[in-house]
């Protein structure tokens, strides 16, 4: 039986009603709720550099693609206060890449945009659940989509000079905090209720447009690799340096300075 709003919004997630978490959030500022009843995310108040390049090539029999930055910060980070998986991800299933150096990844971007599903692309450094700096999602619908993307992937890497076997891949369900904070994801459920409310929701719910552009997420890669050591980022530089060699001193008192 379908519900009215104000039973949807009386559902009790993180000891609280949704209606509840969500004036909390608009309290908090993380939501904010427009003259018209339609509610935002905030404008993060601290500058994030872009991490992540997509490739929209999703194939005609995938079905069309949750809006995963509702589900995750509206739904899942707001509405059920970190208390239940969101419904529309109840199908979300990744092939996740790793690359090992800036040269692999842009590879791997490369391969990708020849193969039919949507994936990301980018920096996994900032994530609070990977051990990964480089990463790369396919997304898909289903497991078993997810293990027909898995063969496909491998075989366009291992056929890739630059990528090759050693070029880890897994198959994950949803996002890493969701299991994080809720236990395996093979043992999640879903009540069909979450679907209504999550429709009704996203139908009150203005979405800000995206800043990704293509310059500004490869300067941070080129700037992340050479932090961290990854010399591949001269690929992208024509061999120029991103910063000049320090000076250095060798202890013996004979020695003469180097640059490093």
């Amino acid at each position: 039986m379908t519900k009215s709003p104000e039973e949807l919004l009386a559902m009790q997630f993180g000891g609280a009603t949704v209606a509840e978490n969500l004036r909390a959030a608009i309290d908090a500022g993380t939501l904010i709720e427009n003259h018209d009843g339609t509610l935002e995310l905030a404008a993060d108040p601290h500058f994030r550099p872009v991490r992540w390049m997509r490739v929209q090539n999703a194939s005609e029999q995938e079905p069309p693609a949750p809006d995963s930055h509702f589900l995750s910060q509206v739904m899942f980070e707001q509405a059920y206060a970190r208390s239940a998986v969101p419904y529309g991800c109840r199908e979300c299933y990744k092939v996740k890449a790793v690359p090992r150096t800036l040269r692999q990844l842009v590879a791997a971007w490369g391969i990708a945009k020849h193969i039919q599903c949507r994936s990301k692309w980018g920096i996994d450094l900032d994530n609070p659940y990977s051990q990964d700096v480089y990463a790369g999602y396919f997304y898909t619908t289903g497991l078993d989509r997810a293990r027909a993307h898995f063969k496909i992937v491998r075989e366009a890497f291992d056929a890739d000079a630059k990528l090759g076997p050693d070029v880890p891949l897994t198959i994950k369900r949803g996002c890493s905090e969701f299991e994080a904070k809720l236990g395996p994801s093979d043992q999640y459920t879903f009540a069909p209720e979450l679907g209504e409310l999550e429709t009704y929701l996203k139908s009150k719910f203005r979405k800000r447009r995206r800043r990704d552009t293509l310059n500004i997420a490869l300067a941070y890669w080129i700037d992340v690799a050479y932090r961290i050591g990854d010399d591949t980022y001269l690929d992208f530089t024509g061999g120029k340096r991103l910063r000049p060699k320090m000076v250095t001193y060798d202890p013996r008192e004979d020695a003469t300075a180097e640059l490093l």
